[in-house]
Protein backbone atom coordinates (compact mmCIF):
# COMPACT_ATOMS: atom_id res chain seq x y z
CA UNK A 1 0.00 0.00 0.00
CA UNK A 2 2.59 2.51 0.88
CA UNK A 3 4.78 1.76 -2.55
CA UNK A 4 0.94 2.62 -4.21
CA UNK A 5 0.75 6.17 -2.26
CA UNK A 6 4.54 6.69 -3.03
CA UNK A 7 3.95 6.10 -6.84
CA UNK A 8 0.79 8.51 -6.78
CA UNK A 9 2.70 11.26 -5.11
CA UNK A 10 5.08 10.49 -7.64
CA UNK A 11 3.10 11.18 -10.12
CA UNK A 12 1.32 14.31 -9.23
CA UNK A 13 4.84 15.99 -7.96
CA UNK A 14 6.54 14.76 -11.85
CA UNK A 15 3.02 16.51 -13.40
CA UNK A 16 2.18 19.18 -11.54
CA UNK A 17 3.14 21.62 -13.95
CA UNK A 18 0.82 19.81 -16.41
CA UNK A 19 -2.40 19.70 -13.75
CA UNK A 20 -1.70 23.49 -13.24
CA UNK A 21 -2.36 23.95 -16.77
CA UNK A 22 -5.60 21.99 -17.17
CA UNK A 23 -6.49 23.71 -14.18
CA UNK A 24 -5.96 27.12 -15.67
CA UNK A 25 -7.75 26.19 -19.03
CA UNK A 26 -10.80 24.55 -17.17
CA UNK A 27 -11.15 27.73 -15.24
CA UNK A 28 -10.65 30.13 -18.66
CA UNK A 29 -13.49 27.64 -19.77
CA UNK A 30 -15.67 28.55 -16.83
CA UNK A 31 -15.01 32.54 -17.33
CA UNK A 32 -15.14 32.22 -20.75
CA UNK A 33 -18.63 30.47 -21.90
CA UNK A 34 -19.79 31.37 -18.18
CA UNK A 35 -20.56 27.64 -17.25
CA UNK A 36 -20.35 26.89 -13.27
CA UNK A 37 -16.45 26.35 -12.60
CA UNK A 38 -18.41 23.02 -10.95
CA UNK A 39 -19.42 21.79 -14.32
CA UNK A 40 -16.23 22.33 -15.40
CA UNK A 41 -14.69 20.22 -13.39
CA UNK A 42 -16.97 17.47 -12.95
CA UNK A 43 -17.38 17.34 -16.71
CA UNK A 44 -13.70 15.95 -17.39
CA UNK A 45 -14.28 13.54 -14.12
CA UNK A 46 -17.44 11.91 -15.96
CA UNK A 47 -15.31 11.29 -19.01
CA UNK A 48 -12.12 10.13 -17.08
CA UNK A 49 -14.15 7.66 -14.88
CA UNK A 50 -16.09 6.07 -17.34
CA UNK A 51 -13.46 5.90 -20.14
CA UNK A 52 -11.38 3.74 -17.73
CA UNK A 53 -14.42 1.60 -16.01
CA UNK A 54 -14.10 -0.45 -18.99
CA UNK A 55 -9.93 -1.08 -18.44
CA UNK A 56 -10.48 -4.04 -16.72
CA UNK A 57 -11.28 -5.90 -20.16
CA UNK A 58 -7.20 -5.64 -20.62
CA UNK A 59 -6.26 -7.91 -18.28
CA UNK A 60 -9.77 -9.80 -17.82
CA UNK A 61 -11.78 -11.61 -20.82
CA UNK A 62 -15.26 -12.95 -20.14
CA UNK A 63 -19.15 -11.56 -21.17
CA UNK A 64 -19.34 -9.26 -18.69
CA UNK A 65 -19.23 -5.65 -18.98
CA UNK A 66 -19.15 -3.38 -15.76
CA UNK A 67 -19.07 0.04 -17.02
CA UNK A 68 -19.86 4.05 -16.10
CA UNK A 69 -20.11 5.08 -19.30
CA UNK A 70 -24.16 5.42 -19.51
CA UNK A 71 -24.51 6.61 -15.71
CA UNK A 72 -22.41 9.28 -16.36
CA UNK A 73 -23.92 10.12 -20.13
CA UNK A 74 -27.35 10.13 -18.46
CA UNK A 75 -25.77 12.36 -15.35
CA UNK A 76 -24.29 14.64 -17.83
CA UNK A 77 -27.81 15.05 -19.75
CA UNK A 78 -30.24 15.08 -16.82
CA UNK A 79 -27.85 17.71 -14.90
CA UNK A 80 -26.18 19.77 -17.41
CA UNK A 81 -28.53 19.40 -21.04
CA UNK A 82 -27.98 17.72 -23.63
CA UNK A 83 -24.35 18.84 -25.47
CA UNK A 84 -22.78 18.19 -22.11
CA UNK A 85 -24.15 14.76 -21.76
CA UNK A 86 -23.91 14.41 -25.85
CA UNK A 87 -19.85 15.66 -24.83
CA UNK A 88 -19.57 13.18 -22.01
CA UNK A 89 -21.16 10.01 -23.71
CA UNK A 90 -19.33 10.23 -27.17
CA UNK A 91 -16.12 10.87 -25.15
CA UNK A 92 -15.84 8.60 -22.77
CA UNK A 93 -17.02 5.94 -25.15
CA UNK A 94 -14.07 6.58 -28.07
CA UNK A 95 -11.56 7.04 -25.33
CA UNK A 96 -12.80 4.30 -23.42
CA UNK A 97 -12.39 1.98 -26.23
CA UNK A 98 -9.09 3.32 -27.37
CA UNK A 99 -7.70 2.17 -23.84
CA UNK A 100 -8.67 -1.36 -24.45
CA UNK A 101 -7.81 -1.47 -27.99
CA UNK A 102 -10.94 -2.33 -29.12
CA UNK A 103 -11.99 -0.12 -31.98
CA UNK A 104 -14.19 -1.92 -33.96
CA UNK A 105 -17.28 -2.23 -36.34
CA UNK A 106 -19.51 -1.37 -33.13
CA UNK A 107 -17.80 1.71 -32.11
CA UNK A 108 -20.12 4.05 -34.73
CA UNK A 109 -23.20 1.98 -33.28
CA UNK A 110 -22.16 2.38 -29.62
CA UNK A 111 -21.54 6.50 -29.86
CA UNK A 112 -24.75 6.50 -31.96
CA UNK A 113 -26.98 4.74 -29.83
CA UNK A 114 -25.10 6.62 -26.67
CA UNK A 115 -25.87 9.99 -28.29
CA UNK A 116 -29.42 9.08 -28.78
CA UNK A 117 -29.35 8.51 -25.01
CA UNK A 118 -28.01 11.20 -24.41
CA UNK A 119 -30.55 12.98 -25.97
CA UNK A 120 -33.50 11.31 -24.28
CA UNK A 121 -31.89 11.83 -20.62
CA UNK A 122 -32.06 15.59 -21.55
CA UNK A 123 -35.58 15.78 -23.11
CA UNK A 124 -36.81 13.94 -20.02
CA UNK A 125 -34.74 15.48 -17.61
CA UNK A 126 -37.54 16.32 -15.13
CA UNK A 127 -38.36 12.42 -14.99
CA UNK A 128 -36.94 10.38 -11.62
CA UNK A 129 -33.38 9.53 -12.42
CA UNK A 130 -33.92 6.05 -11.13
CA UNK A 131 -36.52 5.23 -13.64
CA UNK A 132 -35.28 7.06 -16.56
CA UNK A 133 -31.76 5.59 -16.15
CA UNK A 134 -32.70 2.16 -16.15
CA UNK A 135 -35.22 2.81 -18.99
CA UNK A 136 -32.58 4.34 -21.42
CA UNK A 137 -29.91 1.55 -20.26
CA UNK A 138 -32.32 -1.17 -21.29
CA UNK A 139 -33.20 0.65 -24.20
CA UNK A 140 -29.26 0.73 -25.20
CA UNK A 141 -28.81 -2.59 -24.46
CA UNK A 142 -31.38 -4.14 -25.87
CA UNK A 143 -30.64 -1.96 -28.98
CA UNK A 144 -26.92 -3.21 -28.93
CA UNK A 145 -27.90 -6.48 -28.36
CA UNK A 146 -30.19 -6.55 -31.18
CA UNK A 147 -27.85 -4.94 -33.35
CA UNK A 148 -24.84 -7.18 -32.69
CA UNK A 149 -26.72 -9.75 -33.32
CA UNK A 150 -28.03 -9.16 -36.45
CA UNK A 151 -24.52 -8.20 -37.57
CA UNK A 152 -23.50 -12.26 -36.40
CA UNK A 153 -22.91 -11.64 -32.93
CA UNK A 154 -22.22 -14.36 -30.44
CA UNK A 155 -25.51 -15.28 -28.39
CA UNK A 156 -23.56 -17.06 -25.43
CA UNK A 157 -21.02 -13.81 -25.61
CA UNK A 158 -23.72 -11.07 -26.03
CA UNK A 159 -26.44 -12.17 -24.02
CA UNK A 160 -24.44 -11.86 -20.88
CA UNK A 161 -22.50 -9.03 -21.85
CA UNK A 162 -25.71 -6.86 -22.19
CA UNK A 163 -27.42 -8.22 -19.32
CA UNK A 164 -24.66 -7.61 -16.77
CA UNK A 165 -24.17 -4.47 -17.64
CA UNK A 166 -28.18 -3.94 -17.34
CA UNK A 167 -27.68 -5.24 -13.97
CA UNK A 168 -24.81 -3.40 -13.07
CA UNK A 169 -26.22 -0.71 -14.15
CA UNK A 170 -29.76 -1.10 -12.70
CA UNK A 171 -27.46 -1.20 -9.26
CA UNK A 172 -25.66 2.02 -10.41
CA UNK A 173 -28.87 4.45 -11.08
CA UNK A 174 -30.58 2.94 -7.82
CA UNK A 175 -28.24 3.26 -5.38
CA UNK A 176 -25.77 5.95 -6.31
CA UNK A 177 -27.09 8.33 -9.39
CA UNK A 178 -29.64 9.95 -7.14
CA UNK A 179 -26.80 10.78 -4.82
CA UNK A 180 -24.40 12.14 -7.42
CA UNK A 181 -26.92 13.57 -9.27
CA UNK A 182 -27.84 16.09 -5.68
CA UNK A 183 -24.01 16.24 -5.28
CA UNK A 184 -23.84 17.55 -8.96
CA UNK A 185 -26.90 20.18 -8.85
CA UNK A 186 -26.32 21.44 -5.65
Amino acid sequence: MAKKLEAVAGFLRDNKGKMLVAIAALLLVSLFFGIPVKTVFIIPLLVAAASFSTFYFNYFVAPVNFELVKLATVLAAVAYGFLPGLAVGVASTFLGKVLIGRIDEKLPLSMLTISLIALAAAIFSSANITALGVTLVLAYNVTMFSLTQLMGGDLMWNLPYEGTNFVFNMFLFVKVAPFLLQVMGS
